[in-house]
């Protein structure tokens, strides 16, 4: 055993790496390479148990669980005593044998060496041999190893807790509030669902700002449905193309013969959303003259109708949008000054979809599901289709993809959906490779600025993240195309791709489940 090298390749590592998960596996592969074990993991303890973390050659696919079992005994003593234990079923056999964990594991030696840092022993290094053992130069490797490792893997266990309570606060969430309609997972859509849960209960006006098919109105409905005013109505005004007379009339209403045509007196939607939510959309486009009345019934909660001089009293919140910059339009002197910030006491941004690419596979089966209207089949993207799904940049954001996907289950004639069902513009730009995209690209071939729209904060969770998706998206392709080419028969796509037949099936039964869930 080459000792000082394998130490060296693990310090060049420590220093290397700064993927948060990747590394303690990197670690563990050194660490099994160089003792000849089998196979290894860390054991920590949380609360009164002890888990399994960051395991190394464990395919869960093939592995039983009485496989993959440990002896807890093992791990206290490692801990308890500071000292490596090794138990081997041919020089410890009679204890061995009543170890009921290690008769399961079917390992013929293991290793357990306890990690510490500051005085506190946290976890330990779990290390199985099926044949063979350890000798005296892998117990001075394990040793040398738990010293070096034992900081950086003590943090990377930390950071993994805290990954996980993340993502339970991020389940928490949704069961807790009412998004219908929102599907999101990506870090800037979750920051700005929990700033919506948070602000849904105020009253204070909130500006919604996002390009056009982001999904402005479902964010409005979310503010509304979550709020003490849920039970009351929401009230919808598109003021776009509206001219002023007509839109005063929408907002507030007018009195019979105020004008032409006003043959009775009509209820303006603000007083129809009494005690409720008042929704403006595109508020950028509201004539100059309305600007204004606007504004005093955001001041003073009264409105006039067009043709009376009787003011009355409404409780209405409002929540606006746009797709403009309004800001600019200020500047400009288009947009009132005061009403806008009027309107931005609370400001909502909602990212594009090219800046949330991790959301797209979500997005294409939510849709995918609600649009398929062929009972007893099962629908699946061959693996071109799917690329093309992920590099288009969708200018026409949410909406253009919702779009796509409906046109593909209108066109299809089975349960196999192909580029040919996808819109000419989205199948252009699958053509040209990631880089057609333009500035918004975020696949493979994208580098330098191109690439930075798909990573919000460029950390090292969101990097994280960014793998883990693409290891499954390249998982899903895989299995899509094989089951594709075989006409979706599992035991002939098994025979021709040798893989196991078990194992794809608990393959295609784990993305059957992610899709679901």
């Amino acid at each position: 055993m080459e000792l000082y090298p394998a130490l060296l390749q693990i310090v060049r590592i420590l220093l290397s790496e700064d993927d948060d998960a990747r590394t303690p596996e990197l670690l563990l592969g050194v660490v099994i390479e160089t003792t000849g074990a089998d196979r290894g993991f860390i054991v920590v303890r949380e609360g009164g148990s002890f888990e399994q973390k960051f395991a190394v050659r464990f395919d869960r696919a093939t592995i039983t669980d009485e496989e993959r079992r440990f002896s807890r005994g093992l791990v206290r003593q490692a801990i308890e005593t500071r000292q490596i234990v090794r138990l081997s079923r041919e020089a410890d056999a009679p204890r061995f044998a009543l170890l009921e964990s290690l008769e399961a594991s079917g390992a013929s030696t293991v290793l357990v060496v306890p990690l510490a840092h500051g005085g506190e022993v946290y976890g330990t290094v779990y290390v199985e041999y099926g044949t063979g053992g350890a000798g005296g130069e892998a117990l001075r490797f394990v040793a040398e190893f738990a010293d070096l490792a034992g900081l950086f893997l003590k943090r990377a266990i930390e950071r993994e807790a805290l990954r996980r309570r993340t993502q339970s606060l991020e389940r928490d969430l949704f069961a807790r509030h009412d998004f219908q309609g929102i599907v999101a997972q990506d870090p800037k859509m979750i920051a700005l669902l929990k700033t919506v849960a948070q602000v849904a209960d105020a009253d204070a006006t909130v500006l919604i700002r996002g390009e056009t098919g982001t999904g402005k109105e479902l964010v409005a409905r979310a503010l509304h449905v979550n709020s003490p005013r849920r039970g009351k109505p929401c009230v919808t005004l598109h003021t776009l193309a509206l001219p002023g007379t007509i839109l005063e009339s929408e907002l507030f209403g007018h009195v019979k013969g105020a004008f032409t045509g006003a043959d009775r007196d009509r209820v303006g939607r603000v007083a129809s959303a009494q005690g409720g939510t008042l929704f403006l959309d595109e508020v950028a486009e509201i004539a100059p003259d309305v600007q204004a009345k606007l504004l005093r019934f955001l001041q003073f909660g009264e409105i006039q109708r067009v043709g009376s001089d009787r003011t009355e009293r409404v409780d209405v919140r409002v929540i606006a949008a746009t797709h403009q910059d309004l800001p600019a339009l200020v500047e400009a002197g288009k947009f009132r000054r005061d009403l806008y910030f009027r309107l931005k006491v609370i400001e909502l941004e909602i990212p594009p979809l090219r800046e949330r690419a991790g959301d797209i596979p979500l997005l294409v089966e939510h849709f995918l599901r609600a649009r398929w209207r062929r009972p007893g089949e099962q629908p699946r993207w061959t693996a071109r289709a799917e690329q093309a799904l992920r590099q288009h940049a969708y200018p026409g954001n949410v909406r253009e993809l919702a779009h796509a996907v409906e046109r593909a289950c209108i066109l299809a004639t089975g349960p196999v959906l192909d580029v040919d069902l996808l819109p000419p513009d989205l199948t252009a730009s699958a053509a040209s490779g990631p880089a057609a995209s333009g500035p918004a690209a975020s696949g493979p071939a994208a580098s330098g600025p191109a690439a930075a729209p798909r990573f919000s904060k460029l950390s090292a969770d969101e990097l994280e993240a960014a793998r883990e998706e693409g290891a499954a998206e390249a998982e899903r392709s895989f299995l899509a195309a094989l089951l594709d080419r075989h006409g979706g028969n599992v035991s002939q796509a098994a025979r021709a791709s040798g893989l196991n037949r078990t194992y794809l099936q608990k393959l295609l039964a784990r993305h059957r489940a992610d899709s679901d869930g």
